[in-house]
C-alpha cells in the first residue's frame, strides 16, 4: 500500500513540475530534423533494381535480328549487374532498413561495417551520413557530431552536405 501511494505521489509531483517549453521544443525540433534527414538519406541512396524485370524495347528497325541472342544496351558506368556493386547497395539498404525499424545501435554497426568493407565505395559517404544519423537518434550527440563533421570534411560537395550542416546545428 505504501508503495502504491509513493508511486502515485511521485507521478503527481512529476506532472505538476513546470516544463521548460524551450527544452521541449528543442527536443522536438531535433527529432523533426532527424526524421527529415532520414528521408533525404533514403532519397540519395540508390536502390537495387535487380528484382525488377528488365524490359527492352526496340522501335523503327526493318528486318529481324540475325542472331538468336538478345541485344542488351550498354550504358557506360552502369554497374547494376556487377555483383560487388549489387552487394554494396544491398549492405547499405540493410543498414537503412535497420534504422527505419528503429534499431539504431544495429544500424550504426551496419553502417560502420559497410565502411570497413567498402572504404572506397561511391556509397561510403551515405554510410558515414547514416552512421552519424543513427548515433544522433541514439542520443550520442558527441559521436553524431563527429560523424557529420567528418562527412562535411570528406564530401563538401555531396548533395547531403547541407543536411549534415543542418544536423550539426540541431545537435548543438
Amino acid at each position: 500500500m505504501k508503495r502504491i501511494l509513493a508511486v502515485a505521489l511521485l507521478a503527481t509531483a512529476t506532472l505538476l513540475l513546470p516544463v521548460d517549453p524551450a527544452a521541449a521544443q528543442s527536443a522536438s525540433g531535433v527529432k523533426d530534423v532527424l526524421g527529415n534527414l532520414w528521408a533525404r538519406l533514403r532519397a540519395a541512396t540508390p536502390r537495387s533494381t535487380a528484382a525488377q524485370p528488365a524490359q527492352t524495347v526496340t522501335a523503327g528497325l526493318r528486318g529481324t535480328e540475325a542472331t538468336e541472342s538478345e541485344l542488351r544496351p550498354y550504358w557506360k558506368g552502369d554497374r547494376e549487374q556487377d555483383p560487388s556493386s549489387r552487394n554494396e547497395r544491398l549492405a547499405l539498404e540493410n543498414a537503412q532498413a535497420l534504422a527505419d525499424a528503429g534499431r539504431f545501435p544495429e544500424a550504426a554497426q551496419a553502417f560502420d561495417g559497410f565502411l570497413q568493407a567498402n572504404p572506397r565505395s561511391t556509397l561510403a559517404p551515405n554510410a558515414i551520413f547514416g552512421g552519424a544519423l543513427a548515433r544522433a537518434a541514439m542520443g550520442d550527440r558527441a559521436r553524431a557530431s563527429a560523424g557529420f563533421e567528418d562527412f562535411i570534411k570528406r564530401e563538401p560537395g555531396h548533395p547531403l552536405a547541407e543536411d549534415a550542416k543542418q544536423a550539426l546545428a540541431a545537435l548543438r
